[in-house]
Formats: C-alpha cells, structure tokens, sequence
C-alpha cells in the first residue's frame, strides 16, 4: 500500500472518528478528567523535553555571536 493511500485511510477514519457523537463527548471531558498531579507532570515532562532539546541544539551548533 502506497504511503498516499496509508495516509488518506488514515485521514477518513479520523474524520469519520471525530464526527461520532461519543468521542466528542470524551475529547470535550478529557481535560476533567487529568489531575492536577497529571497536568503538572506534563508540564515538567514537556519543560525538559525542551531543556535537552536547546542542549543538544547547542552542541550542534556553535552559539552564532551575532544573534
């Protein structure tokens, strides 16, 4: 199967998926449903992710002077 028609089933079933009544109920409910612990791990898991990411950044890429 080409990478086009992967893609496209991929498209239709996440179209036809947003469309049934209950899974918008369940993306409209999600954010109550995550504690405070949960958002807050996120959030830290997400700052560190970006932390490494500018660490590896640095060692690719010599700080440019100029900017």
């Amino acid at each position: 199967m080409s990478a086009f028609k992967v893609a496209k089933t991929v498209a239709i079933i996440a179209w036809a998926a947003s469309r049934n009544p209950a899974v918008r109920a369940a993306v409209r409910a999600a954010p109550k449903l995550v504690s405070t612990e949960r958002k807050l791990a996120a959030v830290q898991a997400a700052r560190r992710a970006a932390r490494k990411a500018g660490e590896l950044t640095a060692k690719v890429m010599p700080p440019n002077r100029y900017f």
